[in-house]
C-alpha cells in the first residue's frame, strides 16, 4: 500500500457524499476514488463523470469485485449493515456514515466481524474532529469536567425536515430526527463523559407536525404519505455510573432557533457547553467561567475524519470512532424507539 495511493470505493453518492465526503477524499493526495455505487440509476454515473471517478456501478456488489483498500459507506441506513458486512467479508476496511447501523446487535455483528479479520470499521461522527469538539475534549480529559453526573442533549430543528425517502421512509432510514441528527450529538456527549455504559432508557418519539402543513419545510415539500418515522423523539437515559442523560430530536417544531445542535454536561469538577466551548467552574471560593477555543489551523472535520480513517488502516492503529463505542450510541437510540413502542422502560444488557 506505501507504493500506491489508498484506493477507495463509495457505495451511495447522495447529498453527504457529494457534499462532504468525495470532497474530503480528493483532499488527500495519497488517496484515489476508483469506483462510486449507486443503486438509483443513472446517478453513480453522473457523479463518476462529475469527478473523473474511472468506475461507476448501480450494484455496490459489482464495486467490492475491485481491487479496493477500503469502501465508504454514505447509503440509507437500512442499507448500512449488509454494504458492511459484504465489504469485510471480502476484506476491505470500512468507513460508515452514521448511523452505523439501527440495532445494536447489527453493530456487535459488524465490529466482531471487523475484529476477526483485523480490519478498522469506523463510523463517520464528523463532530468529533472539528475544533471545538477538540478542545472540549482536551478540556475535559484533562479534568476539567470531573465526574459527570448529568447530561443535557439537543438536535431540534424549527423548519428543517429532509424530503428524500431516505430520510422519511422508515424502511429505507429506520427512523427520524432521533437516527439523523440526535445521533451526533450524543455521540459527542458520550465521547466527553467518556462512555460510559447505558443500563436503562425511556422515551417518547411521535409525529406531530411532519403529516400536516401547519410547518411549512424550509428544505421543499415531502410526501406525507411515504412519511413513517416520527418528528419528535425525547428520551431519558441510565447510566453504570450512576449518570443521568436527557435527549431530545426533532426536525419540526415551533422554536425561535433554526437549529439546535448541542449538549451540557455537568460535572463534579466544572460545566461544558457543546460546541460553544462555555464552562464553568470553581477556584478557591470564586465563581469563574470562561471558553475554551479551539486550535486555529485543524482540517476541515470531514476530510479530518477520513485522514484518520487512513492512518489508522496505513499505520494499523486503532479505529478513531470504534463500533465498541457506537454500539452504546445506537443501543440508546434503539431502546428509545423500543420504550414508546413497550409503552415502559427499557433495560439495556
Amino acid at each position: 500500500m506505501s507504493n500506491r495511493k489508498f484506493r477507495v470505493g463509495i457505495i451511495g453518492v447522495g447529498g453527504i457524499a457529494r457534499s462532504a465526503h468525495i470532497p474530503g477524499w480528493k483532499s488527500l493526495p495519497e488517496a484515489e476514488i476508483v469506483a462510486v455505487a449507486d443503486s438509483l440509476p443513472g446517478r453513480a454515473q453522473a457523479v463518476a463523470r462529475e469527478h473523473g471517478i474511472a468506475q461507476a456501478f448501480d450494484d455496490y456488489r459489482d464495486l467490492l469485485g475491485l481491487d479496493l483498500d477500503a469502501v465508504d459507506i454514505c447509503a440509507p441506513n437500512r442499507v448500512h449493515t449488509p454494504a458492511v458486512l459484504a465489504a469485510l467479508r471480502t476484506g476491505r476496511h470500512v468507513l460508515c456514515e452514521k448511523p452505523l447501523a439501527v440495532t445494536a446487535r447489527e453493530v456487535r455483528a459488524m465490529g466482531r466481524l471487523a475484529d476477526r479479520r483485523k480490519l478498522t470499521l469506523m463510523t463517520a461522527q464528523f463532530h468529533r474532529f472539528t475544533a471545538a469538539s477538540l478542545a472540549a475534549k482536551s478540556w475535559a480529559d484533562a479534568g476539567g469536567l470531573g465526574r459527570v453526573y448529568h447530561a443535557r442533549v439537543r438536535a431540534m430543528r424549527r423548519a428543517l425536515l429532509p424530503v428524500a425517502p431516505g430520510f422519511i421512509d422508515a424502511r429505507l432510514s429506520g427512523g427520524g430526527p432521533c437516527l439523523d441528527i440526535g445521533v451526533h450529538a450524543l455521540d459527542v456527549c458520550l465521547w466527553l463523559m467518556g462512555f460510559p455504559r447505558p443500563v436503562r432508557v425511556s422515551g417518547v418519539t411521535k409525529v406531530n407536525f411532519a403529516k400536516g402543513h401547519r410547518i411549512p419545510g424550509a428544505w421543499g415539500e415531502w410526501d406525507r404519505r411515504l412519511f413513517s418515522v416520527e418528528d419528535f423523539a425525547a428520551g431519558f437515559v441510565h447510566f453504570d455510573n450512576g449518570a443521568t442523560l436527557m435527549l431530545e430530536a426533532a426536525w419540526l417544531g415551533h422554536q425561535p432557533e433554526s437549529e439546535e445542535l448541542n449538549c451540557q454536561l455537568y460535572g463534579l469538577n466544572g460545566g461544558l457547553k457543546w460546541p460553544s466551548g462555555e464552562i464553568a467552574t470553581v477556584q478557591g471560593r470564586a465563581l469563574v467561567q470562561g471558553t475554551v477555543a479551539g486550535a486555529r489551523g485543524v482540517d476541515k472535520p470531514f476530510a479530518a475524519e477520513i485522514k484518520a480513517f487512513v492512518e489508522a488502516v496505513v499505520d494499523r492503529k486503532p479505529s478513531p470512532v470504534p463500533w465498541t463505542e457506537t454500539v452504546k450510541v445506537v443501543a440508546i437510540l434503539e431502546a428509545i424507539y423500543a420504550s414508546q413502542r413497550r409503552g415502559r422502560e427499557v433495560i439495556l444488557k
